[in-house]
């Protein structure tokens, strides 16, 4: 028979003291005193003790857990390790409190509110996080009628404000495309995934902002939607470069797509170093260039946003209030994924 892990009486039993000054310093509560917190947090860590979560279900209606929803078609054919990332973080970032993270899917057979719905009906967790934010999105709503506490990776347009982090897509594909004109070209294809999700429209916004500010005229064909992923947008290069030639520059739209930019270029014939054709793409992590071709890349680390989805989450349970938890990061601008790759890596990981 498997011997039963210490708890809070036995703890306490070794240290000499009551079940509720121990269950207190565990929580570092000012009225104990810091050398007696110490000592207990010594005991506990040494003697591998863990708080029942069920007991502490039972007394307070907590279940000490944040969940993350994943979305699983968006793992597409090549993974998704910027999410891997992101959840590390979230994990480590949670370390230092009492909470532990958990993960639900959501299929595509599901609604977006389906997965928040089972998190609070079944008690799976007493926060949750979950991207994908439309501006209009029904799960902010419930979450924000039920007053139960989320953080999202993505902002809506929503009255009431709500805790999120996001990426600065506008400003970076604003970026993106100024450089580009800049450089000379005008026939710079934007590509864009279906759907009604924020990001989406903002990066749309970012292209064509950066046209007029150039007096650049607008060409709706240059705007092109591809499926989010690496055989999406392999096909939807073919195409364009089939109906327009004097196409110069494709801007991707997510972690895995600046692949398929990339194979749709080589398998048109053409070459980004002899014939000066631009990629842009955007993501978490910058992808494996296993070649010379050029790629630039908008650099945003999934575990910096993890570290800042948790930091939200923790203050929300503690009371903050949600719009004082708004973050929006800007992304770091590679000028060349595979140098980056074989040069820089290390170091700029480190620096992120």
């Amino acid at each position: 028979m498997r011997r039963p892990g210490p708890n809070l009486r036995s703890l306490a039993r070794d240290l000499g003291l009551s079940a509720t000054t121990v269950s207190r310093a565990l929580k570092d509560a000012p009225e104990v005193r810091p050398e007696t917190r110490a000592r207990v947090k010594e005991a506990a860590t040494a003697q591998g003790y863990v708080p029942d979560t069920g007991g502490v279900y039972l007394r307070t209606g907590r279940t000490m857990k944040v969940c993350s929803v994943l979305y699983t078609p968006d793992v597409g054919d090549y993974g998704d390790g910027g999410f891997l990332a992101q959840v590390e973080s979230l994990a480590e970032g949670l370390n230092s409190s009492s909470y532990h993270l958990v993960v639900v899917t959501e299929t595509g057979a599901e609604t977006p509110l389906d997965p928040i719905r089972r998190v609070f009906d079944q008690h799976l967790a007493d926060a949750v996080m979950f991207a994908r934010t439309t501006p209009d999105d029904a799960r902010v709503r419930h979450c924000q009628e039920r007053a139960v506490p989320f953080v999202t990776f993505g902002r809506t347009e929503l009255p009431t404000p709500h805790a999120f982090v996001d990426h600065d897509d506008e400003a970076a594909v604003y970026d993106a495309t100024s450089r580009l004109l800049r450089a000379g070209h005008r026939r710079i294809a934007f590509f864009n995934t279906p759907g009604a999700l924020t990001y989406l429209g903002l990066r749309r916004r970012g292209y064509e902002r950066a046209l007029r500010d150039a007096d650049v005229a607008l060409d709706p064909t240059l705007i092109r939607m591809a499926g989010p992923t690496v055989a999406g947008h392999r096909v939807a290069v073919g195409q364009i470069f089939t109906e327009d030639p004097g196409v110069t520059a494709l801007i991707g739209t997510n972690q895995q797509t600046v692949v398929g930019l990339l194979e749709g270029v080589l398998a048109s014939g053409r070459d980004t170093v002899l014939d000066g054709i631009e990629l842009v793409g955007f993501g978490g992590m910058p992808v494996h260039i296993l070649s010379d071709q050029r790629v630039a890349f908008y650099f945003q680390p999934q575990q910096r946003v993890g570290a800042i989805l948790a930091s939200h989450v923790l203050a929300l349970l503690d009371g903050a209030d949600p719009a004082a938890l708004q973050t929006v990061l800007p992304y770091r601008r590679i000028d060349d994924v595979a140098e980056f790759r074989r040069v820089d890596r290390p170091s700029a990981l480190a620096a992120s």
